[in-house]
């Protein structure tokens, strides 16, 4: 409020007005910085928000990270720990308490990985290879699909199983590849090159099962990134858990959140197929039974004509000629809708047999392994002792592995 003085009017700040514009002040002046130091005062507060120190040799300032945001840490934080922040810089109003509002935390050498993520991600951002407009629409119904993955993970096993369960028709190309540590870099961008060289599948998928900043590495490499976004062949990235986003995932054409998804997405619905083969019968009933009213009306427009009343021996004679065309197009019809009907049938049928619940019902059973659901297809992957699940067609059993047989 203004006061008077000998000077002129003094403007007189309320303690609540001063901290609010102290604060106004410090969010507008600040974007998010990062800022390294090392934790001191650590509490985590039973609300799930983390208050602490960060601090260097010379000067310190606190810091907050709330519930909402620090459930995704991947570490836990502790007194002496150094670490690389990122967040806001604001004022706490009702203390007059400058601080940090941390978004992300990461120990200090996963700290340094993230801001080479983010900085390669910033370039190949500006040079346009994340836009969609680039991009490259998944095929509708692709016949052969590359994999490229490694051959002992889990991700190969998911994908194998998806695509034999949900697309038998469809053919893997798999590419043994490393998918971690030292070389793994090389590798995926020598079999990203490979299938684009050998040019004989439809869709490229990219899998890896989830780990750390630093196992998901590879995909976040310059050279990956520029492979991906050069392959002519559609890309689908599914690398890491749902909340893992590598540079891969983003220059790909298409990004599934687990491989499980990406197998999902390649192979369509079966019903898709049928489907298609309805419309197309629809069609075709369609076009022939439009034709036939057509040749009705011109029928009709020469029977209405002066030359045609006069002779009725001539138009009873091209009326005959009419119905015996028109029973013959009923009939060519009929084989035609009866033809496509059988061929519908026939491609159903096929389908239904290669479906494992078919199998079920033949009397066979499915083995899986009673601890990790693996399909048990081979004696090799026995042992004595080991749980198994037996489903049948009408249900499932506990097992376990008493003697093994042959080799």
């Amino acid at each position: 409020m203004p006061l008077a003085s000998p000077a002129g009017p003094l403007e007189v700040f309320t303690v609540s007005e001063l901290n609010r514009q102290a604060r106004r002040l410090l969010e507008s002046r600040f974007t998010p910085v990062w800022l390294e130091g090392e934790i001191s005062n650590f509490k985590h507060h039973t609300s799930g928000h983390m208050y602490f120190a960060l601090k260097d040799d010379r000067a310190q300032v606190a810091a907050v990270m709330f519930a909402s945001t620090n459930r995704a840490l991947g570490f836990s934080p502790s007194d002496g720990q150094k670490v690389l922040a990122r967040g806001n810089i604001t004022l706490y109003e009702a203390r007059g308490q400058f601080q940090l509002v941390v978004q992300n935390l990461y120990p200090s050498g996963a700290g340094e990985l993230w801001l080479a993520y983010e900085a390669l991600k910033g370039k190949l951002q500006a040079e346009g290879l994340f836009d969609g407009d680039r991009k490259t629409p998944l095929p509708a119904f692709p016949r052969r699909i590359g994999v490229i993955t490694s051959p002992t993970g889990a991700a190969v096993q998911d994908i194998i199983n998806i695509i034999a369960r949900r697309a038998p028709h469809m053919t893997l190309v798999v590419r043994p590849t490393l998918m971690q540590g030292k070389g793994a870099k090389e590798d995926i961008v020598a079999a990203v090159r490979a299938f684009d060289a050998y040019g004989k599948v439809d869709l490229v998928i990219l899998a890896r099962g989830g780990g750390s900043l630093e196992d998901l590495w590879p995909f976040n490499e310059e050279e990956v990134a520029r492979a991906v976004a050069a392959c002519r062949i559609p890309t689908l990235s599914a690398v890491g858990h749902e909340t893992d986003l590598t540079i891969c995932d983003l220059v790909a054409d298409v990004r599934a959140p687990t491989p499980s998804a990406a197998a999902e997405l390649a192979a369509g619905e079966r019903e898709g197929y049928l489907q298609i083969l309805d419309e197309r019968t629809e069609t075709m009933e369609r076009i022939i039974l439009r034709r036939l009213d057509q040749w009705r009306r011109q029928l009709a427009g020469l029977q209405s004509r002066y030359a045609f009343r006069q002779p009725a021996v001539h138009i009873g004679q091209q009326k005959e000629q009419l119905d015996r065309q028109t029973i013959r197009l009923q009939r060519a019809m009929r084989q035609l809708v009866g033809q496509k009907t059988q061929i519908l049938r026939v491609v159903a049928a096929r389908l239904s047999a290669l479906s494992p619940e078919s199998v079920l019902q033949r009397g066979y059973a499915l083995v899986t392994d009673g601890k990790t659901g693996q399909l048990v297809t081979r004696r090799g992957q026995l042992q004595v002792g080991q749980p198994l699940n037996l489903r049948f067609k009408d249900g499932s059993a506990g097992a376990e592995v008493t003697q093994l047989e042959g080799n």
